[in-house]
């Protein structure tokens, strides 16, 4: 495992990399850098005197793009959260952190609670009220204005799942569709079905993970970020699971244990069935995306 070693305006920085890469290390150690160089020359000016919702704005990304806690996905929603708050707030990056009321975090809430779900608002809240732990941080700010705001309760989904019948129906028609030429579509619907695995666990299935004898799938998800919940876990193969992979595993006899196509894909372009494909299609999460989209 790497770890970061480097001083910034004196103070000493020593963090884990979280890989034992070199290439991504190096990668990993530059963008450290420079958030923690960029956090400091904020601090220091919000140590001068006034700071700004903006200034508070750039710590807590700072410390966002730094963290190795969190997953690229979790990074990239957060920034979705900021824009958000950016644009249902306008005019708030110039404003005094010290000069923002409770009163008008309450009146912003109550805005954006109109125009986006309970889900998305429970988020925004959690991040303003980070932006402004920043500056609480770096005693620009005393009280977090944002504290008062309640979150929303979020209902649960009622799901209207097909029964066995319907779901045949349903693969089938995709399978038929165009004389044929959208099987592997259908084969990933089968196999997302089967498994339950979320599309970014499912492209990253090998066939070593495909335990026929245990009758067992092993899911590990991303090489470098894991699962979404960072844990291994073992699905069982039911059978329906097991007579696809076997007809998948007959179909490719040169497959090896660490290819990572125990999960259907789309034919690219050079294969057959791929004529007219778009780039990037042949990627399992964009076909599964077009498939499940009623609009499409």
């Amino acid at each position: 495992m790497y770890f970061a070693r480097f001083r910034v305006r004196g103070k000493l920085i020593r963090k884990s990399l979280k890989t034992d890469r070199i290439s991504i290390a190096k990668l990993r150690l530059a963008d450290l850098e420079k958030s923690e160089r960029e956090a400091a020359e904020v601090r220091e000016v919000a140590s001068k005197g006034r700071m700004t919702f903006g200034d508070a704005l750039a710590i807590f990304k700072a410390q966002t793009e730094a963290s190795h806690l969190l997953k690229p996905s979790a990074k990239h929603y957060r920034m979705e959260v900021i824009t958000a708050i950016l644009k249902s707030w306008p005019g708030i990056g110039a404003c005094d952190v010290r000069k923002i009321t409770e009163g008008e975090c309450k009146t912003w809430a109550a805005k954006f609670s109109g125009k986006y779900s309970a889900t998305r608002y429970n988020a925004a809240i959690g991040v303003l009220r980070a932006i402004f732990n920043a500056a609480i941080e770096v005693w620009a700010l005393f009280r977090n204005p944002a504290a008062i705001i309640k979150r929303a309760r979020v209902s649960s989904k009622h799901l209207v799942l097909p029964d066995g019948n319907q779901f045949e129906r349903f693969v089938k028609d995709i399978e038929t569709f165009k004389g044929g030429e959208f099987r592997a579509c259908a084969d990933l619907v089968r196999f997302l079905a089967f498994g339950g695995f979320r599309l970014s666990e499912a492209a990253n299935v090998t066939w070593s993970d495909c335990d026929f004898e245990k009758s067992e799938v092993v899911v590990r998800g991303d090489l470098e970020t894991g699962t979404k919940n960072r844990s291994i876990r073992r699905v069982p193969m039911i059978p329906e699971m097991a007579a696809l992979l076997g007809r998948l595993k007959a179909e490719r006899p040169d497959a090896k244990p660490d290819d990572r196509d125990a999960c259907p894909r789309m034919p690219r372009r050079d294969e057959p069935g791929g004529k007219g494909r778009r780039h990037g299609e042949d990627n399992p999460s964009r076909f599964a995306a077009l498939v499940c989209d009623p609009l499409h």
